[in-house]
């Protein structure tokens, strides 16, 4: 009886469910009957009348791309097979390729953020704001982040053929490097005075491992090399793993609020620090290419007066996206939320202004923003 009882209770279930997808294919028919019509219209015509074969994956693929392209999000993106496996790869922070970070925004070009150094594409002399023209010979004019970087990354030991463009000198150079497999650390640090010791942090980016590595760099400058206080270097970092920015941000606050997000229906989060920070004196540096993830960190360590922000205003990505892995091995980068600072400022297309406004000097080259964060950092230890 109990088993009757559950199968009749199943039975009635699914036919409800069945009854609900079919009445919403109704209403949406309904109340999208013209734009369903022509598109009907057009699979029907193209695949009577067009000159081609008519692909269906590709149709199929297209149209999902297409609905995802129609928010006008440029960070919402379809992401067929391949391109989500070179995205996991990526997080992952290894794989086989020339070392390169890149950026592009909305629809402009393809630039350089910076080469790794250690790797082939810094070895054979790729600099920052180097236009990418094209890959392998193929065009960029029309070419996403994403599959940009998907042509960029291959076997070790294949060649990869790079045109840049660099606007300093208004000349086009050819690269043809071979690719290695790349460990990307996100973490270098050093000591940056001896008679006073502060610690130096450079954070290019987050990843599945840069909790692990910050937190081993912070305990080695402090316990080994005894500094007096940390330059936390954020510049040029785009961002990366929203979990990790909350991880790395628990290193130096105790149990403040790191961030807010608020998501489409109004849904409210917050993320606070776990407890126990380090405490020493902070200065952290960012630039108009410090985004997102980089943006989150900052904007708590700022909001909670815990560091002090030297350089010039972030980039301005306020918004969190959400990775859905589909049926075909895909996946689906949306996003979801729009997140805000501790103290509720929301910084999308706007930045975080530092606490001292510094610019680059291009004519020397003299790293003035570092110059004054060790100014800023040695006030604070006397």
């Amino acid at each position: 009886m109990k088993k009757s009882g559950f199968l009749k209770g199943a039975n009635t279930f699914f036919a409800a469910l069945g009854l609900l997808a079919v009445a919403s294919l109704i209403f949406l028919f309904i109340t999208n009957a013209s734009g369903i019509a022509t598109f009907l219209s057009v699979v029907g015509l193209v695949k009577s009348q067009s000159l081609h074969d008519i692909d269906a994956n590709k149709i199929i693929n297209g149209a999902t791309a297409g609905i995802v392209d129609s928010l006008d999000d440029p960070y919402s993106k379809y992401l067929d097979k391949d391109t989500w496996q070179e995205l996991k790869i990526r997080l992952d922070a290894r794989f086989g390729g020339i070392g390169v970070y890149i950026s592009q925004e909305k629809q402009g070009p393809l630039k350089v953020v910076a080469p790794i150094k250690g790797t082939p594409a810094f070895a054979a002399g790729v600099k920052h704001n180097d236009i990418i023209m094209a890959i392998n010979g193929e065009t960029t004019a029309h070419m996403t982040q994403d599959e940009a970087a998907n042509l960029m990354r291959g076997e070790p030991g294949t060649q990869l053929v790079l045109t840049i463009y660099r606007e300093s000198e208004e000349k086009e150079y050819e690269f043809k490097i071979i690719r290695e497999i790349i460990n990307v650390p996100s973490v270098e640090d050093e000591v940056l005075d001896d008679n006073i010791p502060l610690g130096y942090i450079n954070l290019n980016q987050f990843h599945a491992h840069s909790t692990g590595e910050m937190t081993k760099s912070v305990n080695y400058l402090i316990e080994e090399e005894n500094v007096k206080g940390l330059i936390l270097d954020l510049r040029f970092n785009g961002g990366g793993d929203f979990e990790a920015s909350i991880d790395i941000a628990s290193i130096f606050l105790d149990g403040d609020e790191v961030v807010s997000v608020v998501n489409g229906k109004g849904g409210k989060k917050s993320y606070s620090a776990s407890k126990g920070k380090v405490d020493i004196p902070l200065v952290v540096i960012v630039n108009g290419d410090s985004a997102s993830a980089a943006e989150i960190l900052a904007g708590a360590l700022q909001d909670n007066d815990r560091a002090i922000l030297v350089g010039e205003t972030t980039f301005g990505k306020g918004l969190v996206q959400t990775v859905f892995p589909l049926r075909d091995g895909g996946a689906l980068k949306l996003t979801t939320s729009k997140y805000f600072t501790p103290k509720g400022t929301d910084i999308n297309e706007i930045g975080i202004n530092p606490d001292y406004e510094v610019e680059v000097d291009k004519e020397n080259g003299e790293d003035l923003q570092l110059k004054k964060a060790i100014e800023i950092l040695k006030s604070q230890i006397f």
